[in-house]
């Protein structure tokens, strides 16, 4: 079966005969586990239902049987989904890896708090949170910029009697190497109204003024350096952040230029991913998914680091890539 290409990127030359070679045998392989897996929950969840009824239904301490079902059917849920989750992990991770070798990405599924985080965090381009899960980190290049990219879904515990976990950001956290080395910081966040004021990264950043009105009713500008935020923040630049606001249909961007890296922030939730554990490995409709996934970081790469000298109108592959979102 023919794979369909997300865009006609050179990048993607000869995908379609490593799919049929590479790819495509692996899912047809790890097809049986899929299915084993799914039979598991579903004989846990039939079993704890089971398990449920006689609990609420005949347990002697009638106060407590509410309570003693729903403890079960948590229980038995839990172990249920145990069985998919892991093969999903399996096969996240080896389809990730084979579609990273093809283009010389280096992949990993499970990480640790990544390096470039305290950026994000002493920039303020990140909240607060008390609670962090990270994976699908992919490191590699396109357009001649190094990048790093990987989710983070950051969470806070509340205290009190009544604890509960909010998430306070599900994304994706893009570092890139920019075309040049920066004197200061500056930072871009999305316009807040009347809480503007407590965005500011920190004492020694100063407001920056663009005369773009329309810019300016998006987003907001810090710099320690007034002059070169200017130079940077160009009517270029400026009409790539407006355009990524638009096709990422404000995901709360926020970014920052500093030690020549440019750091992007995407409050987009949990879009890497290979789809429902319920439905069969084979055929190309995942891997196209994906595919639609790294096109969308290839335009981000180009529309933020490419050097070009005319409006960008047309640079994103937006119609292929609206259907993502």
């Amino acid at each position: 079966m023919m794979i369909a290409l997300p865009s006609s990127r050179p990048v993607f030359d000869g995908f379609s005969g490593y799919y049929q070679s590479d790819i495509a045998p692996y899912l047809d392989a790890k097809e049986g586990a899929r299915q084993q897996a799914v039979k598991r929950f579903c004989t846990a969840i039939a079993a704890t239902g089971l398990l449920a009824l006689i609990v609420l239904f005949f347990l002697p301490w009638q106060e407590v049987r509410f309570h003693a079902a729903f403890a079960v059917s948590v229980i038995g849920g839990s172990i249920g989904y145990a069985f998919v989750a892991k093969v999903r992990n399996t096969l996240t991770h080896g389809l990730f890896e084979r579609i990273c070798r093809h283009f010389n990405f280096a992949y990993r599924r499970d990480l640790s708090r990544p390096d470039y985080f305290e950026t994000f965090r002493r920039l303020d381009l990140l909240p607060n949170h008390n609670k962090e899960d990270w994976e699908d980190e992919i490191n590699g290049a396109h357009s001649g910029s190094q990048f790093s990219f990987c989710e983070a879904h950051l969470k806070k515990q509340t205290s009190g009697k009544k604890k509960r976990t909010v998430s306070v950001f599900h994304g994706q956290l893009l570092v890139l190497d920019y075309h040049k080395k920066f004197l200061g910081e500056t930072v871009v966040k999305r316009d807040a109204g009347v809480f503007n004021g407590l965005m500011k990264p920190g004492s020694n950043f100063q407001r920056v003024g663009i005369a773009s009105p329309k810019f300016e009713k998006i987003f907001e500008a810090w710099s320690t350096d007034q002059v070169e935020a200017r130079e940077l923040l160009d009517p270029l630049v400026l009409e790539r952040f407006e355009e990524l606001d638009r096709l990422f249909d404000g995901a709360k961007l926020r970014a920052a230029f500093t030690g020549g890296k440019l750091y992007v922030a995407l409050e987009t939730g949990d879009k890497l991913n290979i789809g429902s554990m319920f439905k069969p490995l084979q055929g190309p409709e995942r891997t196209e998914k994906v595919l639609k996934e790294f096109d969308l970081i290839f335009d981000l790469i180009d529309v933020l680091v490419k050097r070009i000298d005319r409006r960008i109108d047309g640079a994103f592959s937006v119609d292929a890539i609206k259907s993502v979102f």
